[in-house]
């Protein structure tokens, strides 16, 4: 997997997570998909960053147009363990 093509639509993401407060952040990929963390400390509005499904959705759209290979995308959300 192409590290700066992976680089650079996360950071696509990262700015958009970042208009509401939050951040994310790669923790695997590999075979085909790419977990992420979403992180919330210091969001002044946690409910404000959109919810992991559509988050993911669009992660998918934003990472597989740069990295044909990548056909799935998780994002760990913090807010489902409180």
């Amino acid at each position: 997997m192409d590290q700066t093509l992976l680089d650079d639509a996360v950071g696509e993401l990262r700015a958009m997570v970042a208009l509401d407060g939050g951040d994310v952040e790669v923790v695997s990929a590999g075979d085909g998909a790419v977990a992420l963390r979403l992180i919330l400390e210091g969001a002044e509005c946690r409910e404000c960053v959109m919810p992991r499904d559509f988050l993911e959705q669009i992660a998918l759209d934003m990472i597989g147009s740069r990295l044909s290979e990548v056909q799935a995308v998780t994002i760990h959300d913090p807010r489902e363990q409180d």
